[in-house]
């Protein structure tokens, strides 16, 4: 009778200990998360087409240029970028005293020449003052899902292309607090279509319509590099 009572303790403490019983570790606490107040942008890597920081961003104002390869010379570059609906793409100030609000969310940065470089009466052919009036190719709208569009282009074929090496134009993205993001959240940001305006575009020759003369009279694709944005 002692060696079966003795065989069932050993049996019971077996399955306690199979099960775990009393020996289970603590759980592990889990920290808390932290409010995030802000944006911080990282740039992309590379020497193409690329978005990067302007060192006029603020912690709650990410302001990114539009950058190209050196030596690659442009009359213009468009694109479409969409981000998560946790941030808005915020709008700019005319440079006016006092200043405003343009309302838009792209901002020229004076590399393209969007106005008319030569001025003329239409009658006479003499020079006349610039029209403070004559529309320009700059143009900006946030679309249904959060998706930027923006687009800035050379109106006159007679100014010289530029070198896209340089910031050509610029676009904010903002923190909303009202998002409830915590710091370290990963914000997507994705292009989803970009194309530029070739330095030959328009720059046909003779009255015989070629090949040629077709593929330059369209913007050419583009890949765009987007950094890193995450909550801060």
């Amino acid at each position: 009778m002692r060696m079966l009572s003795y065989l069932f303790s050993t049996l019971v403490l077996a399955v306690a200990l199979a099960c775990g019983g009393g020996s289970n570790p603590a759980p592990t606490a889990t920290a808390p998360s932290t409010p995030a107040s802000g944006l911080t942008y990282t740039d992309p890597t590379g020497t193409g087409w690329r978005l990067v920081k302007d060192a006029s961003s603020t912690p709650t104002r990410v302001v990114l240029n539009l950058v190209g390869p050196a030596g690659l010379k442009t009359r213009g570059a468009g694109f479409n970028l969409k981000a998560d609906a946790t941030v808005r793409f915020g709008t700019f100030m005319d440079p006016s005293v006092p200043p405003i609000s343009t309302g838009w969310p792209i901002k020229d940065t004076g590399v393209f020449e969007l106005r008319n470089t030569d001025p003329r009466d239409p009658f006479t052919g003499d020079p006349v003052p610039l029209d403070p009036q004559d529309p320009i190719l700059l143009s900006g709208a946030v679309k249904k899902g959060n998706l930027l569009t923006v687009g800035i282009f050379q109106k006159d074929r007679r100014a010289t292309a530029k070198d896209s090496a340089q910031p050509l134009c610029q676009i904010a993205i903002e923190f909303d607090a009202s998002a409830k993001l915590n710091a370290k959240d990963t914000i997507a940001l994705s292009i989803v279509k970009a194309k530029y305006v070739p330095e030959d575009l328009g720059a046909f020759n003779g009255g015989v319509t070629t090949w040629e003369m077709l593929a330059k009279g369209h913007p050419v694709d583009m890949t765009i590099a987007v950094g890193s944005l995450h909550a801060n």
